[in-house]
């Protein structure tokens, strides 16, 4: 136990091929990965796909699914259809999307063609009051506090705000005497009033801050940002505040990045857009194979979604970063802004695939308990039986599973009970596994990290959510132990369906 997984709330692909810039796939039920030839030119134009997931439905699982769990992993999966005059080996890169964009409703064999949502030139819709284009060059942010002044009467002479600059230099601004050379600042008049009146110490290059901060106001708010740029939560504010309070403190450096968004300057193009991402390790991961490979993507995205918790929380529990805006699926830049060669056609299944394909996001955690005090069959002819399962479970439901296992032929005893009556236990190295009843594709893999059975007083056991599994559809339950005898499979037809 566990696995559970989400679905996208939009993609789509975008194409660099002129006659496509201004092209929106919202509605595909394809992603594309292709390197387009121009007609009038022996030059090859790549496509890229876009890929998010509601913020609402990871933060559920931060919250309710892994609340407590330390150790997780998530997972971007997206399954391939058809692939045409691939190269021998490939790497293909996923970025944490830097700007918002809109899904539209467009198709790539309409006619007319749809623009009503993201394009290789625009990310949002073109037919909106303001479109907007992809940012056409590197930009970064900086982390930002904001200070709220709640009453000024309460100000005494000692309370400050202390900065810590990115180089971990302590800065104090302290209630006083109006002073930009002293870094004092007074409170009088009114909350909004002092506001300003911090907001302009801070602001002073000649203040003891230099240029390290600049701030701004909003009525009784002061936004402080980091003139450089920084990570969110690698400096801190501190507000010293005697008596009742008279300021509060909303956030602490929250919000900044270290690495720039790049993505719309490439050699195969004039035209600008294409997206744009942040780049380093922390926001960007990569599948590489080769063709004899299953070209299904897997990308270890836990950094990332990490990252993106910036949209959901506030403090030490998940480092703060990015806003979630998704994924965005290219090929490496160098691979891209080759214009004589053709790195093949890949495609594979959007979140409107009317099959059981769709791209997912997959979260990965270790919950198993394995505590008794009865037998272990390790070795032998071992007999497994479900002995609650329902055949039908709602969508919404959390369903434990509890296995019964005994040998298949007990010993022969003299005993005044039955052996079958005794509860016996698979070996902590026993797993489960799911796989969709008509296709036999594997769902849930016996993963020797993820999918352990439980164990307690009653029998063997685990649990299965079974919000992430397609509706309408039957599953085949699959068990693995790995005991002195090697690896024993169990397929005893257990099957189950999953109903809205």
């Amino acid at each position: 136990m566990a696995y559970y997984f989400i679905y996208p709330e939009k993609d789509a692909t975008i194409y660099s091929h002129p006659d496509r810039v201004g092209l929106n796939t919202g509605r595909d039920e394809i992603l594309e990965l292709l390197e387009e030839k121009s007609a009038t030119m022996e030059v090859y134009y790549p496509s890229r796909f876009l890929i998010k997931f509601k913020n609402t439905e990871i933060k559920d699982v931060l919250e309710n699914k892994l609340s407590g769990i330390s150790t997780w992993q998530s997972n971007l999966e997206i399954f391939s259809t058809e692939h045409k005059s691939l190269h021998t080996d490939h790497i293909i890169k996923a970025h944490a999307v830097s700007q918002s964009w809109d899904e539209g409703t467009g198709r790539f064999r309409n006619n007319p063609s749809s623009s009503n949502g993201v394009t290789w030139q625009m990310r949002t819709d073109t037919g909106s009051a303001a479109p907007a284009i992809w940012a056409t060059s590197s930009f970064a942010t900086s982390a930002t506090a904001k200070v709220t002044i709640t009453d000024y009467t309460e100000l005494n002479s000692t309370d400050k705000v202390n900065l810590i600059a990115t180089d971990g230099t302590n800065y104090n601004f302290i209630n006083g005497d109006q002073s930009s050379v002293n870094g004092t600042w007074e409170a009088t008049t009114s909350n909004d009033a002092t506001a300003t009146n911090l907001m302009n110490v801070i602001n002073t290059s000649s203040g003891p801050a230099g240029t390290r901060f600049s701030a701004t106001v909003d009525g009784a708010v002061v936004t402080i940002t980091q003139n450089t740029v920084g990570v969110g939560g690698n400096t801190t504010v501190t507000l010293t505040d005697s008596g009742t309070a008279g300021m509060s403190l909303t956030n602490s450096f929250t919000g900044g990045i270290t690495t720039n968004s790049t993505g719309s300057s490439h050699n195969f193009t004039n035209i600008s857009g294409g997206g744009t991402w942040w780049t380093g390790t922390n926001y960007e991961t990569e599948n590489s194979f080769f063709n004899e490979d299953n070209l299904d993507l897997n990308f270890n995205v836990t950094q990332i979604v990490k990252y993106f918790s910036a949209s959901y929380y506030q403090g030490a529990t998940y480092p703060t970063g990015i806003e979630n805006e998704g994924f965005i699926i290219k090929k490496p830049k160098v691979t891209e802004d080759n214009p004589s060669a053709s790195f093949g056609e890949l495609q594979y299944f959007s979140v409107d695939t009317h099959t059981i394909y769709p791209p997912k996001l997959t979260f990965k955690w270790d919950d198993s308990v394995y505590s008794h005090s009865g037998t272990t069959l390790s070795s032998g002819d071992i007999f497994l039986s479900l002995y609650n399962n329902k055949a039908e479970f709602q969508r919404k439901s959390k369903q434990r599973f509890r296995l019964t296992t005994r040998k298949r032929y007990p010993d022969r005893t003299f005993v005044t009970s039955s052996n079958y009556l005794d509860t016996q236990y698979l070996p902590e190295t026993s797993y489960y596994s799911i796989r969709d009843a008509e296709t036999d594709e594997v769902i849930i893999p016996f993963d020797t990290s993820y999918t352990k059975l439980s164990a307690d007083s009653e029998g063997m056991y685990f649990d299965l959510f079974m919000e992430g599994l397609q509706p309408e559809r039957y599953y085949k339950l699959m068990f693995r132990s790995d005991n002195n005898d090697g690896i024993q499979i169990f397929d005893e037809n257990y099957y189950f369906k999953v109903i809205r």
